[in-house]
């Protein structure tokens, strides 16, 4: 009897710790099963966190791009509208200097007018002050003067005051409006008024006087060295073939321009040669 209770106790306590250790084992699975579930859960968690993190960051990402093109769309509007205003002001800046170049035109051709004039009337005063001189010297002039010009040391006198509107031009063409052509110019075509007197450039003598297709009423001067001055488009002439005149004495005045100028309006012709060689005026002009 002794021995089976030994037995069954025996058996009973293996049974218990048998008992005991799968509770112990289910608690540890158990254990972990939660704690794996509970890992788990914070990884989802996480990984949301993180998910909406991301769209939070492509949200924002998107909003900086819409923003910027918006900036970049607004910047692009006011360089154009800076642009537009830009260009209109330069295009009345252009249209203010062409009315200020006409009226500096308008003014200058005035200056040019009444300094010539004055000009005249002192050259005139002149005229008469060394006429005199030479009457009290001698009743009459008994010898003519001798004609001298170089290019070198002696200038011309403007004959009228006034704009070239034809420059000299021999090595190329140059575009005449009324003939609606291009051709060589001997001389220079000078703008001025119906009426205005034209004074003599420089002391010569009259070697003809003669009415041109061209260039109108035209008088050719002798003034020394194989130098001539010719001027054309003129009227009311003062003077006559044999006379000598003085630089600045009047010779004639500003007639209607010829057919040939018609567009170019009232203006003289002013023709300079040498030995028949016609030259650029401009350089002896004074």
């Amino acid at each position: 009897m002794t021995v089976k209770r030994k037995k069954k106790s025996t058996l009973m306590g293996g049974r218990a710790v048998t008992v005991a250790f799968s509770l112990c084992l289910l608690a540890v699975v158990a254990m972990i099963g939660m704690y794996t579930v509970g890992k788990s859960e914070q990884k989802e968690k996480e990984l949301k966190q993180e998910i909406v993190k991301a769209e939070q960051k492509q949200a924002e990402e998107q909003a900086r791009l819409a923003k910027e093109q918006e900036e970049k769309a607004e910047e692009e509007r006011q360089a154009a509208a800076s642009a537009a205003a830009q260009r209109q002001k330069e295009t009345k800046e252009k249209e203010d200097s062409k009315e200020a170049v006409k009226e500096d035109t308008v003014t200058y051709g005035a200056e040019l007018e009444s300094d010539f004039q004055s000009e005249q009337a002192e050259i005139a005063e002149n005229i008469v002050i060394n006429e005199m001189e030479e009457a009290s010297g001698t009743d009459v002039m008994t010898e003519q003067p001798t004609l001298s010009f170089s290019a070198d040391t002696d200038k011309l006198f403007w004959p009228i005051a006034g704009n070239i509107i034809l420059d000299f031009s021999m090595d190329k063409s140059v575009y005449f409006s009324t003939l609606d052509q291009y051709k060589y110019n001997p001389a220079v075509i000078i703008q001025g008024t119906l009426d205005a007197s034209v004074m003599c450039a420089a002391q010569g003598k009259v070697t003809s006087v003669e009415t041109l297709e061209e260039t109108g009423t035209t008088v050719t001067m002798d003034i020394g060295d194989g130098y001539e001055l010719v001027y054309g488009q003129l009227k009311e002439l003062t003077v006559g073939e044999g006379d000598y005149l003085k630089a600045g004495e009047t010779l004639g005045y500003i007639s209607e321009p010829t057919k040939y100028y018609s567009n170019e309006g009232a203006n003289l012709y002013f023709e300079v040669r040498k030995d028949g060689e016609s030259l650029d005026p401009m350089p002896l002009l004074q």
